[in-house]
């Protein structure tokens, strides 16, 4: 794949952001859920070691959970970070990957904001769903199918690589729970119109301030609730009467 991008010629040059939105793609899904599950886990044992009495007495539910959900970013990020302060030098004077060429700055603010898009609604639906549990091995099926949602982009990525300008592949920008990941690897391959990265932008933003705002209110009762999972009714009637 890197020698036919390599040896493109000049009408193939937009091809070369493809490898760069990869990269986005890949820094989505590992800080969805390297942070998603470390925000879980977070979630989980604080209410199942009562500290959340003690934090919420203090701070309010919102801010507490927007400190977590930042803190584990940066965590995340500053992993990818080391990691990249190695693998670069190595990829470029040991394997002279010409990792320049693969660097398209007009496409870097697009990527940007649809990862950080991905990544606040991911980490939003994460912890929201974490506190509603007493702990994970005693999860119900139907609430850990929710941490399965990131992977549904890999489901049509197939069909998207064959037709970037298909039916899926619009369907699947406009989905808010596949459209950070095919964004970006649309925009990689300028397979996709100004008109459509906007909206797609314009759903995002919409679908995550409702999913802060919805787990929000179930972090807020969840982590007050012991002894047991929470129904779907009880974080329905949470998410329409919030406490």
């Amino acid at each position: 794949f890197v020698t036919s991008i390599l040896n493109a010629e000049e009408d193939d040059i937009p091809l070369m952001g493809f490898p760069m939105s990869i990269a986005f793609g890949f820094l989505l899904f590992y800080l969805t859920m390297i942070s998603g599950s470390m925000l879980l886990q977070s979630a989980v044992q604080e209410k199942r070691d009562r500290m959340s009495e003690v934090v919420l007495s203090s701070i309010g539910a919102d801010t507490l959970m927007t400190g977590k959900i930042v803190g584990h970013f940066v965590l995340g990020a500053l992993q990818i970070i080391f990691w990249l302060a190695i693998g670069l030098p190595i990829a470029h004077f040991v394997m002279e990957l010409p990792l320049g060429d693969f660097i398209v700055p007009q496409l870097l603010p697009q990527l940007f904001l649809f990862t950080m898009l991905g990544y606040l609604f991911y980490a939003a639906l994460f912890v929201g769903i974490g506190a509603t549990m007493e702990d994970i091995q005693s999860a119900s099926n139907s609430q850990g199918m929710v941490f399965m949602l990131p992977m549904l982009s890999f489901f049509v990525v197939g069909p998207i690589f064959d037709n970037p300008e298909g039916t899926i592949a619009k369907i699947a920008t406009f989905f808010p729970v596949t459209s950070p990941t095919i964004t970006i690897l649309r925009i990689g391959a300028e397979a996709i119109e100004t008109w459509e990265v906007v909206a797609a932008a314009a759903i995002m933003l919409v679908s995550t301030w409702l999913v802060i705002k919805a787990a929000s209110r179930l972090f807020r009762a969840g982590m007050l609730m012991y002894g047991k999972n929470a129904t779907w009714q009880e974080m329905w009637k949470w998410l329409r009467h919030p406490s």
